[in-house]
C-alpha cells in the first residue's frame, strides 16, 4: 500500500532554502531602512520645531511616569534663568516640550530609577541648545557635566503628563 505523501526532491529543498534565505535577508534590511528613515524624520522634526529654542535653568523637580504595560519615562522640571521664547508647547508621539510661566517641562526619555534615572535625578542645572549648539548640557550636584545630543523624546508619555511641572511655579 502506497503512502499519500510525496517525498521532497533535492530541487524542492533548494527552493525552500532559497525562499527562507531571501526572507531572512529582506526583512532585516527593510527594518533597518525603516529605522533609519524614522530617525531621519525625528532629527528633521527636532530641527524644524525646536532648532531655535534655547533655555537654561535650575532643575526643581524630576518625575518618573509609568503607564500600564509601558517602561518608565522621565520628565525634568526646569525653572528658567534664561529662555529665548516666552512660551512654547508641542506634543506628538515623537517629541514634546512645554515652556510656560518660567518653567520648562522637559522629557528626558525612557529610563527607570535603576538605570539612567539615578544619573538624571542628581542633575541640578540644565543648559539646552545654547547658541544653537544642538546639545543638552546637564550639571549634577557634584559639578560634573553630562552632554547629550538635542532630543525631546516623548516616548511612553501621554499628553496630560506635560502638565506635571505646573505645580513647580
Amino acid at each position: 500500500m502506497k503512502s499519500g505523501s510525496k517525498k521532497l526532491r533535492p530541487f524542492d529543498w533548494v527552493i525552500i532554502v532559497l525562499f527562507f534565505l531571501t526572507f531572512a535577508i529582506v526583512v532585516p534590511i527593510w527594518t533597518i531602512k525603516d529605522t533609519i528613515k524614522s530617525k531621519s524624520y525625528h532629527a528633521d522634526q527636532i530641527e524644524t520645531l525646536y532648532g531655535e529654542i534655547s533655555f537654561s535653568g535650575r532643575v526643581v523637580d524630576f518625575h518618573y511616569i509609568k503607564h500600564t504595560g509601558m517602561p518608565e519615562a522621565a520628565i525634568m522640571c526646569v525653572k528658567l534663568d534664561s529662555c529665548n521664547v516666552n512660551s512654547f508647547y508641542h506634543f506628538d508621539k515623537y517629541t514634546a516640550l512645554k515652556i510656560e510661566n518660567g518653567i520648562a517641562t522637559l522629557p528626558v526619555g525612557t529610563c527607570s530609577k535603576s538605570d539612567r534615572g539615578a544619573l538624571y535625578e542628581k542633575i541640578v542645572y540644565a543648559n539646552i541648545n545654547e547658541s544653537g549648539s544642538h546639545k543638552m548640557i546637564f550639571v549634577n550636584d557634584e559639578k560634573d557635566t553630562i552632554e547629550k545630543s538635542l532630543y525631546y523624546t516623548s516616548s511612553d508619555l501621554e499628553e496630560n503628563d506635560m502638565g506635571i511641572c505646573d505645580s513647580c511655579r
